[in-house]
């Protein structure tokens, strides 16, 4: 397996895995994982957009998207990315998103992402934080961001009603620099 920063020309096998990951949102057994409900778990233009266009820009320039992939063979098996916060004046932080294929969790590669990420922001960016949203039922995400330094710094009860239920969503935050 190669953890290595993404390219345009990865985007096709990355857009066919997330596909698939999305749909798995609230399938089946699966829990919600994502704030959408069953009919939105797809991917759509707009992801692939935001995607797209972004993975071809500098840190800094609006709409920046970094990703990095893991990889067997010519297949995603994983991914981790950041972008920027939609606010003013927060060039220093970075919104970071994340998921490994079904097939492979729980052997260690969201850690070995998360660390590929640590170990950049440290070296090569100006980056201060790391900060996430994670539903707040997601206890599987959650402690692995806990084992991974990042702090809870708030809650928000009942963000989301889907399909029915009441869903709160959690910040969580890590400094780069430990």
């Amino acid at each position: 397996m190669e953890i290595r920063v993404a390219t345009r020309s990865d985007l096709p096998a990355f857009f066919e895995y997330l596909d698939k990951q999305i749909r798995e949102n609230g399938a089946d057994d699966f829990p919600l994982f994502q704030p959408m409900s069953r009919d939105e778990s797809y991917l759509n233009d707009a992801m692939r957009t935001r995607f797209t266009q972004g993975i071809d820009k500098m840190i800094g320039e609006s709409g920046w998207r970094k990703m990095w992939l893991a990889m067997v063979d010519d297949r995603v098996v994983g991914h981790i990315d950041i972008r920027p916060h939609p606010e003013n004046h927060t060039q220093h932080r970075a919104l970071l998103g994340m998921g490994v294929d079904l097939a492979i969790r729980g052997q260690g590669l969201a850690g070995k992402l998360l660390n590929t990420l640590f170990d950049w922001t440290a070296s090569s960016s100006h980056l201060e934080y790391l900060d996430l949203w994670v539903l707040s039922d997601n206890q599987a995400a959650y402690k692995l961001y806990q084992r991974n330094d990042f702090i809870k710094c708030g809650e928000v009860n009942d963000m989301f009603k889907i399909d029915g239920r009441s869903l709160s969503y959690t910040m969580m935050s890590r400094r780069t620099a430990l």
